[in-house]
């Protein structure tokens, strides 16, 4: 029996084999992501980055439990004090991730964020009892170099990061974390479970500056239309990911998921003039083989 969750026919790609539909919505995920990192980007003239992920979250929370009352999918999910884990976990990879965008240029920003596969290397044998191949260790070595390859400055011959990077960083820990969280409450949950409670934790935790005199909830107009742009991209994205993976693989939609990095790298490059040095180049060339391998890593 289909769960209300997986994938119905599909009426845009009637005749495509699976596999196909899967790949062409894993692209588009990687996509709309990159829109909305460039977004972000164009948004940092009207919005602090309270308004972004609020925006954000409250997009999605509404979006998902319309879903949910929809389609009859519980949202609220269970193991639920590792669902508010991820919660967090999530909520501060958003935020590290966010800064960075608007910190460093894109490529390098998600390059850093693409080194979470080795962090969930890392974390997962503690966190879920995994064990690691000497293929992992040797992945893990590979994006540890990319990694002192993209702090390096070429001008001044340091690898001593920018604030930006370190956000970059901490986004990257967020995750690898998250993603072993979430596969501990695979088995019990649905896919959209985990993204709600990211969703609300960020909506609650973005929502207490807010209610400061400070930061406050009026914006100017554009920045409006840059809230429902981040609101519809992050959610569009999410659900491009999750249909993907009732077509293909999760190591196949992680791997087309790191194009993110490519069409990154293109868009800073002519929308915000960013020039890719060598060791920014080399550094996540190595990153996102070291990547590939641990998505596909079967030990």
């Amino acid at each position: 029996m289909k769960r209300p969750w997986e994938p119905a026919s599909n009426h845009v790609f009637p005749a495509a084999r699976p596999a196909l539909r899967g790949a062409m919505l894993a692209l588009l995920a990687a996509f709309l992501f990159t829109w909305l990192n460039v977004v972000i980007r164009f948004s940092d003239d009207y919005l602090t980055i309270w308004h972004m992920v609020f925006g954000r979250s409250l997009f999605a929370v509404v979006f998902l439990f319309a879903l949910s009352k929809t389609t009859g999918v519980c949202i609220t999910g269970r193991q639920r004090k590792t669902l508010l884990l991820i919660g967090l976990a999530g909520t501060a990879g958003i935020f590290f991730l966010t800064t960075a965008l608007l910190r460093i240029p894109l490529f390098q920003a998600l390059i850093l964020f693409y080194t979470y596969p080795a962090v969930a290397a890392l974390v997962s044998p503690r966190l879920t009892g995994d064990t690691a191949s000497p293929r992992v260790w040797a992945c893990i070595g590979l994006a540890f170099t990319g990694t002192v390859l993209t702090l390096w400055s070429g001008g001044h011959g340091s690898i001593v990061p920018e604030a930006g990077h370190l956000f970059g960083l901490g986004a990257s820990v967020c995750v690898g974390i998250l993603m072993t969280l979430v596969r501990r409450v695979s088995d019990v949950n649905n896919p959209l479970t985990p993204i709600f409670y990211v969703s609300a934790t960020a909506l609650v935790v973005s929502l207490i500056p807010m209610l400061q005199s400070g930061v406050g909830f009026a914006v100017p107009l554009p920045g409006l239309g840059w809230l429902f742009a981040i609101g519809l991209f992050a959610v569009s994205a999410h659900i491009a990911t999750n249909r993907a993976l009732g077509y293909i693989a999760s190591s196949k939609v992680g791997s087309i998921s790191m194009l993110e990095v490519f069409f990154s790298g293109v868009a800073g490059y002519f929308l915000f003039a960013e020039s890719l040095g060598w060791s920014t180049l080399a550094g996540g060339m190595l990153i996102v083989i070291a990547g590939w391998g641990l998505v596909h890593d079967r030990g």
